[in-house]
């Protein structure tokens, strides 16, 4: 079933449910109503001949003495189409008392199932308490409403019947459910027609986005773009997200692309070279210089795939960080050795500037890789006879590392774009073999991971200044079998519990 459908479906059943509870209220209520009227109206008609009566106690010679009830006329107080009668019940047989001129010397109760009510009734009446008995009855002429109140004078059981005609109200009635009836089938039939309308007036504009969809399927056209001049309501808002999905799509498909082409012929490079020297080892035999140039290829290949293989964990999330308390300027101690060896073939100088001790929370190998990757990127873009310095401090909440050389730069418009992946602002002046670009996307990546923050500034012929701002730890004072020693260029033993206090020698 479609959601159209089921709007209608929804819409309908509970509006009609709404008009069927309306339309039966309506009608008892009206129902309730018009015999509560009838009931009043025999009501005071009763009240009033029992108010304009009297009994008195006759006593006749030789006899003994004897209630008489005095009922007035009762043609003056009964309304309009009311009968009255007034039945003595204290005979074996009920005996008629006066009856109103319009029952025509009808001597027959109204109501002969009413006229033997419960004798306890008639006590109530002497304790003042009314009773109101109603009923219906059907004659020659029709339906009839009746009252029948027992009452007890002087221990004289009378019975009073008041009835009028019923139909009018039966006629009324009807006539009322038949137009209730006939309203609340339009009402429900009106209803589905204005629910087709709505329905389709409100998925219009998501038919809208389902065939730009269903284009954008077609013609593979990721530029495509919903126009929407409605009001920012939940349409408004699923297009814009909708735009924006595209537009985040088309991005991903762009990078996709790009990063297809650049892993492509990153790879066709070492393949190329590998495939040139096993033709020249083939052609001419095993040498040396074959088998090294294969050997420094395969490593390139290796690496390559292995930082690939890192950014692919850590996109999908399947790469987790060790975290442990971490002195850095360890990290920066080791770094410096391993950068000394990796310059060791080039003149450049690689010195330590400002070294402040600082302790944070992280990963101790990749924390060293970063460092690693920054200083071997200063070192490609260094020409020789350059300098590569290492700056670490800390300020009142983190730890600053810092990775400055004055090599070629990087131009304005490369800045914004070194830290995605193969991407080099000067290719054409990194040695051969030495990195494809990815250094800077896993240096990034790791100071995320981290919670650290990472920029760079840069000037064309003057140099390049790397700065990477991570969260620093307090040093607690630890216990004395927790402690240990710290010496310039040793490496503390990592520990997962609180980090030990430094013992200057």
């Amino acid at each position: 079933m479609t959601i159209r459908s089921k709007l209608i479906l929804w819409y309908s059943v509970l509006l009609a449910a709404i008009i069927i509870v309306f339309g039966v209220s309506v009608f008892f209520v009206s129902r309730w109503t018009l015999v509560t009227s009838v009931d009043t109206t025999l009501t005071e008609t009763v009240d009033q001949v029992l108010k304009n009566s009297s009994a008195e106690l006759v006593r006749e010679f030789g006899s003994p003495a004897r209630i008489v009830v005095f009922f007035p006329q009762l043609d003056v107080f009964r309304a309009s189409g009311v009968v009255v009668q007034v039945w003595d019940m204290s005979e074996a047989e009920p005996r008629l008392l006066r009856a109103s001129s319009n029952l025509d010397d009808y001597t027959q109760p109204i109501d002969s199932s009413m006229i033997n009510p419960d004798p306890a009734l008639y006590q109530r009446s002497d304790s003042g308490v009314v009773t109101n008995l109603y009923s219906y009855v059907t004659v020659e002429t029709g339906t009839w409403r009746v009252l029948t109140r027992p009452i007890n004078v002087w221990g004289r059981p009378l019975v009073l019947q008041a009835a009028t005609a019923f139909d009018a109200v039966n006629l009324a009635t009807k006539g009322l459910l038949a137009i209730l009836i006939g309203s609340m089938t339009l009402a429900v039939f009106g209803s589905i027609g204005i629910s087709l309308l709505l329905a389709e007036r409100a998925l219009k504009p998501i038919d809208s986005v389902t065939r730009a969809a269903a284009k954008i399927t077609a013609a593979d056209d990721l530029k495509t773009r919903l126009d929407w001049t409605g009001p920012e309501d939940e349409i408004g808002r699923l297009v814009q997200v909708f735009n924006g999905v595209m537009e985040r799509l088309e991005h991903l498909f762009s990078v996709q692309q790009r990063f297809v082409a650049d892993v492509s012929h990153e790879l066709r490079t070492p393949l190329t070279a590998i495939r040139g020297h096993v033709d020249l080892i083939k052609r001419y035999g095993m040498d040396k210089d074959s088998l090294d140039a294969i050997e420094s290829e395969v490593e390139r290949m290796s690496r390559l795939v292995s930082d690939l293989l890192l950014l692919a964990k850590a996109d999908y999330g399947g790469l987790t960080l060790n975290a442990e308390p971490v002195d850095l300027d360890v990290i920066v101690g080791e770094t410096l050795r391993e950068a000394r060896a990796l310059a060791s073939n080039r003149d450049l100088k690689i010195t330590v500037l400002n070294f402040e001790p600082v302790r944070v929370s992280g990963d101790p190998d990749r924390l060293k890789q970063l460092l690693l990757n920054l200083t071997s990127n200063a070192i490609k873009f260094t020409p020789d006879g350059g300098q590569i310095i290492l700056n670490l401090s800390k300020t009142e909440t983190e730890a600053v590392l810092e990775v400055a050389d004055n090599g070629i730069g990087i131009a304005p418009e490369d800045l914004k774009r070194i830290f995605d992946r193969f991407y080099q602002a000067e290719p054409s002046r990194v040695r051969k073999g030495e990195g494809a670009g990815l250094g800077l996307s896993i240096a990034r990546w790791i100071v995320d991971a981290h919670g650290g923050k990472i920029t760079v500034t840069s000037e064309v012929g003057v140099g390049t200044t790397f700065t990477v701002t991570l969260p620093h730890i307090e040093e607690h004072v630890a216990s004395p079998e927790h402690a240990a020693v710290t010496r310039p260029g040793l490496r503390l033993l990592r520990r997962t519990n609180p980090p030990p206090q430094k013992i200057k020698p």
